[in-house]
């Protein structure tokens, strides 16, 4: 694989791409190729996806060739809800079920394309574009995706490690990761006539991979791979839809209300949790805003003057009107209340959430996080009341917006792409 930073080719006038997005995961993981999407198709190229089963309509919608993957990540989430938001993620399912079926998924599509990108936990387009004969770029959203000393692998929840025990973690927590993975992905390559592979994410780093994060949120450590190529985090840039009647006017008798999103996560205690976070903004005097999705959290509350459950929101249009955002702490969710200049309170789920939680608190745009299984309505109202009163937190989150508000990592993305798809031998090895 050849790799070279963004800029060595320039603009060039160059033939059209043929670029398949094969993300897997929630709509987070689905989202930011669906930026890049557009991004592709300004250039002039063909850009078409291959997404879990929930996700098509969605893509298709958006104007976008879409095929589905055989998997309904949305019905996962539902069904295994509480081993997910617990950390206790379904793995034999996922090497049993998923793996296999991700490799299947490729055979029903076209195979005659320039490259293909794959984003979340799609751990078959390597070797299907190592088949293919055509280039393989992995997408990632948060630096503790790619090894680097600046913070541990993402299933470590403790961010507060120095440089050296971070660097530890990666070198020996890859290769054990890589291990129960290998008999799963081996089967998908033999099936291909591939052969196999000794630790099956230590592959994925001899490909280039986009790391599209925002430099100030989520900076790369400076010894990361020579193959990660930054950019800044890809934005969805399209015109926000007019609000809902109800929400515009639950947004008029409860100015500058409390946000809460737990989108593409089910809360292993839903329910308590959701009661949780009202009373808690019942004891701030702040209307509670909650969107929907697939979290099922606040699918029981009926709503009120001051409770309303909303399904999905445009977030362009509606942060800029809250008071203080409550989210998981996902890559996407952690971005646009940044943008929006907002400060947050997270409440992280699964490990990878962590390293979100833990960039806020130290960047001051949010109080300290609160795991999700701690939370109380006193508890909460604590860190709500910090969020809300703290000078300095508000000062941070209002100057950081405007910053990152005018970044856009597409336009570099799209370069990139361009440039290694015209190089000799940059296709997958």
């Amino acid at each position: 694989m050849i790799v070279v930073p963004c800029g060595g080719v320039g603009r060039t006038s160059l033939r059209t791409m043929k670029v398949l997005l094969a993300p897997h995961g929630t709509r987070g993981d689905v989202q930011p190729l669906l930026a890049l999407a557009r991004g592709l198709r300004e250039r002039g190229h063909e850009p078409s996806f291959l997404v879990p089963d929930d996700c098509v309509r969605w893509i298709r919608d958006s104007g976008f060739p879409g095929e589905p993957n055989g998997i309904d990540v949305a019905g996962t989430f539902g069904s295994r809800g509480a081993a997910v938001a617990s950390g206790r993620w379904p793995w034999r399912q996922f090497v049993d079920v998923v793996v296999p079926a991700l490799f299947e998924s490729f055979g029903r599509i076209d195979s005659h394309v320039d490259a293909i990108v794959g984003s979340g936990a799609q751990v078959a387009a390597a070797s299907v574009a190592e088949q293919w004969g055509v280039t393989y770029v992995n997408a990632v959203f948060c630096p503790c995706a790619v090894p680097n000393d600046a913070s541990p692998p993402p299933m470590v929840k403790t961010q507060a490690l120095p440089r050296f025990l971070n660097r530890f973690l990666w070198e020996w927590g890859m290769p054990l990761a890589g291990l129960a993975l290998r008999r799963s992905v081996n089967g998908g390559r033999a099936r291909l006539g591939l052969a196999s592979l000794f630790n099956p994410l230590s592959h994925l780093t001899r490909h280039a991979t986009l790391l599209a994060a925002d430099p100030d949120l989520a900076p790369l450590g400076d010894d990361a791979p020579l193959t990660v190529i930054p950019t800044d985090a890809w934005v969805l840039d399209e015109p926000q839809p007019d609000l809902d009647p109800r929400i515009a006017r639950f947004l008029d008798l409860n100015p500058a209300p409390i946000y809460v999103e737990f989108d593409s996560m089910n809360a292993s205690r839903a329910g308590e949790l959701a009661d949780h976070v009202v009373a808690a903004g019942h004891a701030v005097g702040r209307g509670v805003l909650m969107a929907g999705g697939q979290a099922s959290l606040g699918q029981d509350l009926v709503d009120s003057e001051d409770v309303l459950v909303a399904g999905e929101l445009p977030p362009e249009t509606v942060l800029p009107r809250v008071a203080v955002a409550v989210h998981h702490g996902d890559a996407g969710t952690t971005t646009a209340v940044a943008r929006a200049g907002v400060p947050q309170v997270v409440l992280p789920h699964v490990p990878n959430q962590y390293y979100w939680a833990s960039r806020v608190e130290r960047l001051g745009l949010g109080p300290r996080p609160l795991p999700v299984d701690l939370v109380t309505a006193d508890v909460l109202t604590e860190r709500l009341d910090r969020a809300l009163n703290d000078r300095e937190i508000r000062g941070r989150a209002r100057a950081c917006g405007p910053v990152i508000a005018s970044r856009n990592g597409v336009p570099a993305a799209v370069e990139y792409l361009e440039e290694l798809v015209a190089l000799p031998g940059s296709v997958s090895d």
